[in-house]
């Protein structure tokens, strides 16, 4: 299960921004995993509640939210979803297209007292 090593590296992000606010208690974390980012997002949030949980911080909320994946044609422009495995543009046909979101696993927010 890498989603441990990813639940680590994300905490430590976590601790590091924390760091700057020792006198704030950190109340929520939230995490943006893409579909493509190869991470399985019930398994991270299950990884990082038990970081949490050992912390200093054992009641923050932890709340990973799944990003679907973007396109961008490089013919035409057109940003559009991924639906299934099609990735042809819808409006030019064009295959030249790479992701723009979705492929990734990050940090979004803290919210703290």
């Amino acid at each position: 299960m890498h989603e441990i090593a990813l639940a680590h590296a994300v905490w430590r992000q976590v601790a590091a921004e924390m760091e700057k606010h020792s006198d704030r208690r950190l109340t929520q974390v939230r995490v943006v995993v893409g579909e493509l980012s190869g991470a399985d997002p019930e398994s991270l949030e299950f990884a990082l509640g038990l970081l949490v949980a050992e912390s200093e911080w054992p009641h923050a909320a932890v709340h990973v939210r799944k990003e679907p994946v973007v396109l961008v044609c490089r013919t035409c422009g057109r940003e559009y979803p991924m639906q299934e495995m099609r990735l042809r543009c819808p409006a030019c046909g064009g295959a030249d297209v790479e992701p723009v979101r979705g492929t990734q696993l990050r940090l979004e927010s803290l919210e703290v007292e």
